[in-house]
């Protein structure tokens, strides 16, 4: 997903800001993975990838371990000025690189962030959720303090957009549970939604297109015809294994 992330938000994006942290929501130590596998990234995109290191607890999980993960970022961007932009929200979700001036103009417009509705996809790149998703907030520097009061206001457990705007369409991607049985069942085990339930229950649910079972979003999803913008369908054709009906 970093590697779909970044050749899409190529198109729009100066410098990633990428925070990685020393455990799961769930609290398992892990790797620091990017960091041990910086270089390969590098060679494409040299020194425009800066990442931000965060030791956790094991006590600092779930909804904690998230709003921290937020904060943790707020140092990385003492060198931005007030007026250069900002987009702060998740690695699985993309803004529309054909939507990107129409939101900088809303953003001046009301002098406001602009919360980005996305369309969602779960589990492959043509299974849409029949629902939509708050996804990433466009801000200038100086409209807010850290990325966590962007994303979710002063809330800590749901998201706040009070302090936005945002346009009638979506403007982007929330493609989630997308990856091999392997991710998905590490998935389970460490995310805020599923680490009690059973790795296999779920595996076996997303296979069956049983998305209500499979997790707590309480939505059905159904398989489409879907041509993505050309620059991102160019990304996206390169995993098949991501879609059910592979494009030509």
């Amino acid at each position: 997903m970093l590697d779909i992330h970044l050749a899409i938000t190529d198109h729009y994006v100066d410098r990633w800001v990428i925070l990685e942290a020393s455990r799961t929501f769930s609290g398992i130590p892990k790797p620091y993975y990017l960091t041990d596998n910086l270089t390969q990234y590098q060679s494409r995109y040299g020194d425009r990838i800066q990442v931000v290191k965060l030791e956790l607890t094991a006590e600092q999980t779930n909804l904690v371990c998230e709003t921290m993960m937020r904060q943790a970022i707020a140092p990385a961007l003492i060198n931005c000025g007030p007026d250069d932009i900002v987009i702060h929200g998740d690695l699985d979700e993309i803004i529309n690189p054909d939507c990107w001036a129409d939101i900088i103009v809303l953003m001046d417009q009301h002098g406001q962030p602009v919360s980005c509705g996305f369309e969602m996809f779960m589990y492959k790149f043509d299974q849409r959720a029949d629902r939509g998703w708050k996804g990433s907030v466009v801000a200038r520097r100086g409209m807010f303090d850290t990325p966590h009061d962007l994303y979710k206001g002063n809330s800590i457990k749901r998201k706040d957009r009070s302090h936005c705007v945002a346009l009638e369409i979506p403007v982007g991607w929330h493609w989630t549970w997308m990856g091999s049985d392997d991710l998905i069942r590490n998935k389970v085990v460490s995310c805020i939604e599923s680490q009690h339930r059973d790795p296999e229950q779920i595996l076996s649910a997303f296979k069956q297109l049983d998305t209500i079972s499979a997790i707590n979003h309480k939505c059905t999803t159904h398989t489409i015809n879907i041509t993505y913008p050309a620059a991102v369908q160019a990304v996206l054709e390169q995993y098949p294994a991501y879609w059910n009906n592979p494009p030509v």
